[in-house]
């Protein structure tokens, strides 16, 4: 009977610890959206106001998304300053496709800064983008 009572109390104490963990990855995960949001808000390229906060939250959440695996523990662990591996998943055409489907109203806000810059890489791989996303 002990002995199942010991294994019962450290079955708990496993399941805790994973609770925990899970609750710390949580915290983490909307810390860098509460990051990505204010970020987005301060530079406010997408729209003002009430559209300014829904295209803000809507991005955020794709960048939390977006971000790899291995970064999110990066960042859990304290130590993203000096990772070194891939912190976004796919290619920059993948992210803003992901982007411009999710979050459509954005992609209007993203063509308006890309006027007259045609031979900019970033806003060439945004037209494509653009193409694939409709």
């Amino acid at each position: 009977m002990r002995r199942v009572a010991s294994l019962l109390t450290l079955a708990l104490l496993l399941c805790a610890a994973r609770a925990a963990e899970a609750q710390n990855a949580a915290a983490v995960v909307q810390q860098i959206h509460d990051m990505a949001y204010g970020k987005c808000m301060t530079a406010a390229q997408f729209g003002a106001g009430p559209e300014l906060q829904s295209n803000c939250s809507c991005s955020a959440d794709v960048a939390i998304n977006l971000l790899s695996d291995d970064f999110k523990q990066a960042i859990a662990d304290g130590t993203a300053a000096s990772f070194k591996g891939p912190k976004l998943k796919g290619s920059e055409m993948e992210r803003d496709v992901t982007l411009l489907k999710t979050c459509p109203q954005v992609g209007t806000h993203l063509q308006q800064q890309c006027a007259g810059k045609a031979d900019d890489p970033h806003c060439q791989i945004l037209g494509e983008a653009l193409k694939q996303a409709q």
